[in-house]
């Protein structure tokens, strides 16, 4: 039982420290992949979306109920820079957040008589 409760201690402490912000030097010891780069991609890395630079958002609509699944590409550009790194977010790549205290994400959808339509909203959180 005792050995069970230190491993268990170990994962929770281990858990714990991988929520810890990344320091503003994080960019510095990680590489740094640009969106669309067609070179290899190491497993740990921060991706570099440049200010006005398109890049493919894939969207599909799947399921049970459908008689296919189906997908879609669009391309768009953020007005700003941006990096990502797991699931932290940068304006800068030296200030890091949570994505989600950086980026408010909405989504919503509906039927009516003319079809389907889903929306996503992104903006920045003021």
């Amino acid at each position: 039982m005792r050995k069970i409760l230190t491993v268990l201690f170990m994962v929770v402490i281990a858990g714990c420290a991988s929520m810890n912000t990344p320091s503003s030097s994080l960019i510095d010891s990680v590489p740094v992949v640009k969106v669309g780069e067609s070179k290899d991609v190491p497993k740990d890395h921060i991706v570099f979306i440049p200010a006005n630079t398109e890049f493919p958002i894939e969207f599909s609509v799947k399921g049970s109920i459908f008689n296919h699944d189906i997908s879609s590409k669009v391309m768009t550009s953020f007005k700003q820079d941006m990096y990502l790194y797991k699931y932290w977010a940068s304006l800068d790549g030296k200030n890091w957040v949570n994505s989600h205290k950086l980026m408010n994400v909405e989504l919503s959808g509906g039927f009516d008589k003319s079809g389907a339509k889903v929306e996503v909203k992104l903006n920045l959180v003021e």
